[in-house]
C-alpha cells in the first residue's frame, strides 16, 4: 500500500468511524424510554453537527481531492509521451512546437485549452533506423505563455502532468535565446528585418544580448529549478534537454559583421553565456538520478526553432528513452 492509499484509508476512517459512533448513540437515545423526544432531538443535533463538519468541511474537501487524484491516476493514458517546454516569454516555445512535429500525420493536432496552458497532441512518425518506435508514438506537449514560472509550478493540470505524487511527465525542454521578442506599436512582433535594425540601433548589440541573457537567469535559476522539479518530478521524467534558440538571427548578425570577431560561431559562443544555468540543471538532474543527461552535454542544442531539419535530431534524442 502506497502513501496515497494509506491517506485515503485514514480519511475514510476519520469520516466513517465517527458516523458509526453517532448512529449508535442516536439508536440508544431513541430506544431509551426515559429520555423525552425534545432532549433526544437536541442530543441528536449535537452529535450530528461534528459528523457533518467532518463530512462536508475541510476534511471532506480533502477527501474529494484525493479521490479525484486517484481516479486521474487510474485512467490517465500513460502511453502518451508528455513534454513540457519551459522558458521565458518570447523565447520561441510555440514556434518550436509548431516546427518540431512537422513529421507527423497530416491530421490537425488535438488541442485542449486551460487558463494557463494549451496542450497539443501529435502522432509522431519516425524512421525505424532512427528509433525503434514501431509505426508512430503519441506525443502531447504543454505550451504556456511563459509569463511567470508559477504558471507551471503551481497551476499545472493534473490531467496532463498527473496528480502530485503520481506525475506522468516524461520530458522537460528548457528554452532560452539571446535575442528578445520586440513588439511594435500595434502589438505585433517585429519581423526579422525590423528586429535586426532594432538590434543594431541605440545601445550596443552586445549589451542587448547580455540583458536578454540576464532576463533568462531571472526566470531559470537555482530557486525556480528546485521548485519546478519538486513539483513535477517522478520516475517517469527521464529526459531533460536544454535548447538555445534563434540561431538563424545571430548567424545573420555574424555574417553582416554586426557582432565582434570573438562571437563568430553561435554554437560555440552561445553556450558559455548560459554556463551557470546549464550547471544548475545538470546538478538537479544528478540529484534526481537522471544520469543520462547529467554527465554529458549531448542534451544541449543550439537551434533555429523555424528549421525542422535542425529540430529533428533533437526530437530523436528526446524520444530515445521511448525505444
Amino acid at each position: 500500500m502506497n502513501n496515497r492509499d494509506r491517506a485515503i484509508v485514514v480519511y475514510l476512517c476519520i469520516v466513517i468511524v465517527p458516523l458509526i459512533v453517532a448512529l449508535g448513540i442516536i439508536w440508544l437515545i431513541f430506544s431509551s424510554k426515559t429520555l423525552d423526544k425534545q432532549a433526544a432531538v437536541t442530543v441528536t443535533l449535537f452529535v450530528l453537527t461534528p459528523v457533518g463538519a467532518l463530512l462536508f468541511g475541510p476534511i471532506g474537501r480533502k477527501l474529494e481531492v484525493l479521490i479525484d487524484d486517484l481516479l486521474i491516476s487510474l485512467f490517465i493514458d500513460k502511453s502518451i509521451y508528455r513534454i513540457l517546454i519551459f522558458g521565458r516569454h518570447g523565447s520561441g516555445k510555440t514556434t518550436f512546437i509548431e516546427t518540431a512535429f512537422t513529421f507527423i500525420d497530416p491530421a490537425d493536432p488535438k488541442r485542449r485549452l486551460t487558463e494557463n496552458f494549451e496542450y497539443r497532441r501529435f502522432r509522431v512518425q519516425l524512421h525505424r533506423n532512427e528509433l525503434n518506435l514501431g509505426q508512430y508514438t503519441d506525443v502531447e506537449v504543454a505550451d504556456y505563455r511563459g509569463q511567470t514560472p508559477s504558471q507551471v509550478i503551481i497551476n499545472n493540470s493534473a490531467d496532463f502532468f498527473g496528480p502530485k505524487g503520481s506525475r506522468v511527465l516524461n520530458a522537460i525542454i528548457f528554452m532560452v535565446d539571446i535575442v528578445p521578442r520586440i513588439i511594435d506599436e500595434q502589438g505585433n512582433p517585429l519581423d526579422d528585418r525590423s528586429l535586426l535594425e532594432w538590434l543594431n540601433n541605440g545601445n550596443k548589440l552586445v549589451d542587448k544580448i547580455r540583458e536578454r541573457v540576464r532576463e533568462h537567469y531571472e526566470y531559470i535559476n537555482q530557486a525556480s529549478l528546485e521548485l519546478l522539479f519538486n513539483s513535477l518530478y517522478s520516475q517517469n521524467l527521464t529526459s531533460v534537454i536544454f535548447v538555445i534558440n534563434k540561431k538563424d538571427l545571430i548567424e545573420k548578425l555574424i555574417n553582416n559583421g554586426c557582432l565582434p570577431t570573438n562571437f563568430s560561431d553561435f554554437k560555440e559562443d552561445a553556450k558559455p553565456l548560459f554556463t551557470r544555468m546549464i550547471q544548475n540543471i545538470n546538478e538537479a538532474c544528478t540529484q534526481l538520478g537522471i544520469e543520462e543527461f547529467s554527465n554529458n552535454d549531448s542534451w544541449i542544442f543550439t537551434v533555429s526553432a523555424r528549421s525542422a531539419d535542425e529540430l529533428r535530431p533533437l526530437i530523436v534524442r528526446l524520444l530515445q528513452t521511448r525505444s
